[in-house]
């Protein structure tokens, strides 16, 4: 209540001492603008009178000037009269001093001051602007329009004085008349008239206001006096009334405003004794609430600084990455910027000891560094220092938080350290490369609770980048670890190259490799020519006692690390002398000499003779990386070179042999390419001598048929120090030109620098040709010169895609000559072959030059016609039978052959070259069919059937295997007695999707497909085991006919697989009976009497089935081993009717009688045929008369039916009798 009563009390105070203020303001500010007025008044004052003189100047001067001009006729008089009255009339800029040209002074020298600056005004229209009163402004217009007449006049006389020639010319005369006349006067007088009345007015009107101003100003300045001292004795009494609104001095609440103003909360605001209400007190107050906010956001602030220092060091951590060369600077790097950006107390990295199952620290950085040389913090969880933070992490491969260092009984073993370093809690990260946990990464903050979730994933995200910078770094050593093996290569090679003492070569690579590998030490062991004891090669920096010691120390399994090396001839590898059983009696020798680790790899020659041991020691238990048994497998191999030097100077002496012996010609030239040396194969081959080439460049062999790029490309590459291997076209003295195969090589010295060229090279002229041949035959015919098969799937890809890409035809013919066999069989094949050949020569000439024409194989060819539509196709398919229907003088035969033609159209037939030339075959065949000499085209029929062969042919490949085939028996009887003789096997097919097949659909595709090979074996086979079993029923005197294939007839093995079959299953030859078709046997008579006779001489019978159907001829037929001649089913069908008929077949048995061969008609179906076989003595018989074709089962019922008994075997026909 205190408080408002002294704040209203302020606040009247202050309202009245501000009403006053501003009073007093207002007064001043009238004050001062009564002073301005004053000045302004006397500005305008003195400004019309400027501008009033500058008038009368004015129009003095435009006096001056014309007289002058009058007088002088100088022009420069008149240009300052024009400037002038365009100044006053405000036509040109009126320019700043104006009113201080001394007009005077200019007539007088004729010059005067440069005119800059100001603006366009009218000398009227500046009085305007200062606010002349009307009548005032109308003196002085009078006075202008004066002043404008009288210069109407000065310039009337200055053009005369222009148009006047003499200097004495009565118009000058009266042009100074004009200006100096009474008139002249009396107008100049008028002009001045008025201006005297505007100044005299002017004069009263601002002397007055000047006036009037002054008085203001002075009652003004009275009143503000007055007024300054009532504010005066306002303000003190309102400062008394805000000392006690505020409750103490103003500088005081602004201190404290500041303190708070500047956030510091914690020195408290002191409250004078009853102004607890007062300002003072509000402050205190607020102090105390701020400082607790204060407090709140300092922690805030904290963990934002965390986040922020992390961030921090986490940005230099990244830098580090980049910038750091070794593991061993970025560990430190990052040890120290996380200590130093990310505000930790205490940061360390350490790596895993694999061997004592340690933690190692390898970098640290903040306080408590002391704390790592004295505690030891294994990754063995069984150990008390082993379930630490980073013993846990190192082993488990996760992050461990220790959020509060001194409470976690984790950290157990290390609390006291906490307390002495003011650990409040701990992070431990693993860390990786390439994969492998290889240590950890440790941090320590000085609060508790340091780590949340934002802070984890940074430190995380901390560790992976540590880990990928040392993937980076495992990378970068890797490829040092490489070019240094190089450097260790090429220093190999060149200490070699240099042929220097072997001792010394050996010393040499020893100090390179122990320079190479730290802490090392290298030794070359040699083993005696007695292959058993060790001699010094060179140990240079080991101890005299011990190479005293293991000189003459005999080699052996378990002798040391060099002894193993050479006795085994496999690398030995010692990690710890002192618990190694190889260096079991050596230890004490080992370590006198200060040696606890050796790495050994012997030392073999190119024919993988032990020659000695180099060996790698360490003077601490040491385990090889690979890059180090690289090393030492390659410096072991290299000595083994340097040790065979000598054998390989005496090779080299073989090799200067070898080149001038060499049957291929070598060149050697300098390094300008001019010939030093040539062989005496160059001298052989060339025709050239050494003194005719030496001197010269190997370009006098150039036969300009050689590409300028091929010459271009081996320039190119020995430029670049490479070797170039190539062809080139030489021409040798004699003028032929040869195809040599050109090798040629730089040769360089010691320096590697090129010194000569090697050039050998092969005459490959012939081989070429070869090649080339070899080329044309693999994709033409040799007999035609044709396309082969090759060449036209080659040109058909591209002919089809062209096709394609033009949306245009494209047709396919596929024909071949009608019984052109014939020809081959009777005249031979030879003639056959040059009327192929003359053929193809014909066809050519009316093709046109893109067609392509094929021959497949025999009189096979097909016809490619690339942008060909079916009407073209098929004029040129009639050209082609025209062609080949024309007589062919053959040697002393004239011949005349047709061909039947299947044409198949791109894309209606086809869309690739398989589906045209299986659908143009499908068509030539159909040629065939409707009668040869002609053409077809391809339709969908043809394709029907195509796929019909094509479903019989796939579902017959797995019949066997499926027991679809069954074979069944026909009855054969004698017409002597009626009884049954025989049987014969015939083969059916019952497909369970295609139903029965008949056999004459599908064994022509088994022939053709080669199935018949395995389907005829086991139909052999099926019914001599049949036979046999009949036998064994008591059938003894059944004989079995099994119908041979022509494919089965012509393969090699017949006779032999027969025996083999008979031989299984126990049957006599004497039983089975092989029938073979008339045209099978004489498509190769001679080929087929070789056969019978095998057959023949092996006790099995053979009949020619289907006689009279082929064309046989006589002679052959008696020189065949057969026994049975079988009439054709053809004949025996109408021969009740048919005279023909009945002449054919009295015909085939009057033939067979007279050769003494039975006979057997098949297919008798009627008494009538039956009877009249009979008469015309037939011997046997077999048809649907008698029995159909039963299976084994219905054959044997059949038997005893007839026969009425199971063993007789024999069966009396009655209507026989």
């Amino acid at each position: 209540m205190m408080f408002e009563n002294q704040l209203s009390k302020f606040s009247r105070n202050f309202w009245i001492t501000l009403g006053v203020f501003l009073v007093f303001a207002i007064v001043f500010v009238i004050y001062v603008q009564s002073e301005k007025q004053i000045d302004h008044a006397n500005e305008v004052r003195f400004r019309s009178h400027e501008l009033s003189d500058e008038f009368r100047q004015s129009s003095d001067a435009l006096t001056r000037m014309s007289r002058t001009y009058v007088a002088t006729g100088n022009p420069i008089y008149r240009q300052y009269y024009q400037e002038i009255l365009d100044i006053r009339d405000g036509k040109i800029v009126r320019p700043e001093g104006y009113q201080s040209i001394d007009w005077h002074a200019v007539v007088a020298t004729g010059q005067r001051q440069e005119l800059r600056g100001g603006r366009a005004i009218a000398l009227l229209d500046l009085m305007r602007e200062l606010g002349v009163p009307e009548a005032e402004y109308s003196k002085l217009a009078q006075a202008k329009a004066r002043s404008d007449a009288l210069t109407m006049v000065e310039i009337k006389a200055m053009d005369m004085i222009d148009s006047a020639t003499e200097l004495d010319s009565p118009r000058r005369r009266l042009a100074t008349a004009m200006l100096f006349d009474d008139a002249y006067h009396q107008a100049k007088s008028a002009i001045m008239g008025p201006v005297s009345d505007f100044h005299q007015m002017m004069e009263q009107r601002t002397l007055a206001q000047v006036h009037a101003a002054e008085r203001l100003a002075l009652q003004l300045r009275l009143l503000f006096v007055c007024l300054g001292l009532l504010l005066v004795g306002l303000l003190w009494r309102a400062y008394y009334s805000l000392f006690a609104t505020l409750g103490g001095t103003a500088g005081e609440v602004h201190t404290h405003l500041m303190q708070l103003g500047g956030g510091d909360f914690s020195s408290a605001v002191a409250v004078p004794q009853g102004l607890h209400d007062s300002v003072m007190g509000w402050l205190s107050v607020t102090q105390q609430k701020l400082a607790d906010i204060d407090e709140k956001r300092r922690n805030a602030v904290a963990r934002s600084l965390t986040l922020t220092q992390l961030y921090n060091a986490l940005s230099q951590c990244n830098q580090a990455i980049v910038r750091s060369a070794s593991e061993a600077e970025l560990f430190e790097q990052v040890c120290h910027d996380t200590v130093l950006y990310g505000g930790m107390k205490m940061a360390w990295i350490g790596l895993i000891d694999s061997q004592s199952k340690q933690l190692t620290p390898v970098a640290a950085a903040g306080e408590g560094l002391d704390y790592l040389k004295d505690k030891v913090i294994s990754v063995d969880h069984s150990s008390p220092v082993g379930n630490g933070p980073s013993g846990i992490a190192a082993r488990e491969g996760r992050p461990y938080w220790c959020q509060d260092f001194l409470q976690d009984p984790a950290t157990a073993p290390w609390h006291d350290c906490g307390i002495e370093y003011n650990w409040g809690s701990s992070a431990a990260l693993p860390l990786h490369k390439n994969g492998v946990l290889i240590g950890t990464f440790n941090m320590y903050a000085g609060m508790v609770n340091a780590f949340d979730e934002e802070v984890r994933q940074l430190l995380t995200e901390m560790s992976m980048d540590i880990s990928y910078a040392l993937n980076r770094f495992e990378m970068e050593a890797e490829r040092q670890r490489s070019q240094q093996m190089e450097e260790l290569r090429i220093f190999m090679l060149e200490r070699i190259a240099k042929a220097m003492p072997r001792s010394e070569m050996f010393n040499e690579v020893n100090c390179k490799l122990e320079s190479l590998i730290p802490d090392s030490l290298c030794s070359i062991l040699l083993l005696d020519p007695d292959g058993v004891h060790i001699r010094i090669g060179a140990t240079q920096n080991f101890p005299d006692f011990y190479n005293h010691a293991i000189d003459g120390l005999a080699i052996g399994i378990g002798v040391g690390s060099c002894g193993n090396a050479m006795a085994t001839g496999c690398r030995t590898v010692v990690e710890d002398i002192a618990t190694h059983p190889n260096w079991l009696p050596y230890r004490e020798l080992a370590a006198q000499a200060g040696l606890a680790a050796c790495w050994s790899e012997p030392i073999i020659s190119s024919c993988n003779k032990v020659l000695g041991a180099f060996a790698i020691y360490h003077r601490k238990p040491t385990v090889p990386t690979n890059f180090y048994l690289q090393v030492l497998e390659m410096v072991a191999h290299f000595i083994a070179i340097a040790i065979e030097r000598k054998e390989v100077d005496a090779n080299l002496r073989k090799l200067s042999q070898a080149l001038e012996q060499s049957p291929n010609v070598i060149i050697i030239t300098d390094n300008q390419a001019q010939i030093e040396y040539v062989n005496a194969a160059f001298v052989a081959k060339t025709g050239f001598t050494l003194t005719e080439v030496q001197g010269k460049k190997p370009s006098i062999l150039q036969s300009g048929k050689t590409p300028l790029a091929t010459y271009q490309d081996m320039w190119a590459q020995l430029a670049s120090g490479e070797s170039w291997r190539g062809e080139l076209i030489n021409r040798y003295k004699s003028g032929a030109d040869n195809i040599d195969s050109v090798h040629i090589s730089p040769l360089r010295d010691t320096e590697g620098q090129i010194t000569h060229y090697l050039s050998v090279q092969e005459d490959i002229s012939d081989k070429r040709r070869s090649e080339e041949r070899i080329q044309h035959l693999a994709n033409y015919d040799a007999l035609t010169g044709l396309p082969n098969r090759v060449m036209l799937d080659e040109r058909a890809k591209i002919a089809l895609a062209l096709a394609r890409r033009n949306q245009e035809s494209l047709a396919l013919m596929f024909f071949d000559l009608d019984h052109f066999k014939d020809i081959n069989d009777t005249l031979g094949h030879t003639l056959g072959n040059a009327l192929l050949a003359e053929l193809a020569r014909r066809l050519l000439l009316v093709l046109r030059e893109e067609d392509t024409l094929s021959r497949l194989g025999g009189d096979d060819f097909i016809l490619l016609l690339p942008g060909t539509d079916s009407v073209a196709a098929e004029l040129t398919a009639q050209k082609i039978l025209q062609v080949v229907s024309e007589s062919y003088q053959i040697g002393q035969y004239d011949l005349n052959v047709t061909a039947s033609l299947g044409i198949a159209i791109y894309p209606y037939d086809g869309t690739d070259l398989e589906t045209l030339a299986r659908n143009a075959d499908a068509a030539m065949y159909r040629a065939k069919q409707d009668g040869r000499n002609g053409l077809r085209f391809f339709t969908q029929e043809m394709q029907a059937s195509s796929a019909r062969q094509l479903e019989v042919v796939n579902a017959l490949r797995y019949a066997l295997e499926r027991n679809q085939l069954q074979v069944v028996y026909q009855p054969q009887l004698s017409l002597a007695d009626g009884s049954v003789i025989g049987a014969e096997a015939l083969l059916r097919w019952q497909h369970p999707e295609l139903g029965i097949v008949s056999p004459a659909e599908f064994i022509p595709m088994a022939e053709k497909s080669g199935l018949i090979l395995p389907i005829g074996e086991w139909v052999l086979r099926t019914a001599v085991r049949q036979v046999k079993s009949w036998h064994e029923q008591g059938l003894t005197s059944l004989a079995m006919a099994v119908n041979l294939s022509a494919v089965q007839f012509r393969h090699a093995d017949l006779p032999d697989l027969v025996t083999q079959i008979l031989e299984q299953h126990g049957l006599a030859p004497a039983f089975l009976e092989l029938e073979l078709t008339e045209g099978v046997a004489m498509t190769d008579p001679l080929g087929a009497i070789a056969i019978m006779d095998d057959l023949h001489e092996r006790g099995v019978r053979m009949s020619i089935d289907d006689f009279g159907t082929g064309y046989s001829s006589l002679n052959y037929l008696k020189k065949f081993k057969v026994y049975k001649l079988k009439i054709d089913q053809s004949f025996v069908r109408d021969i009740a009717s048919d005279t023909e008929d009945k002449a054919i077949v009295s015909a085939v048995i009057a033939i067979a009688q007279s050769l003494g061969l039975q006979t057997i008609a098949e297919g008798v179906e009627t008494a009538e045929q039956l009877e009249f076989l009979r008469e015309q003595g037939c011997n046997e018989i077999q048809g649907y008369y008698f029995s159909r074709p039963l299976d084994a089962v219905q054959f044997a019922g059949f038997l005893r039916e007839k026969n009425g008994s199971a063993s007789s075997g024999l069966v009396r026909l009655a209507s026989l009798a």
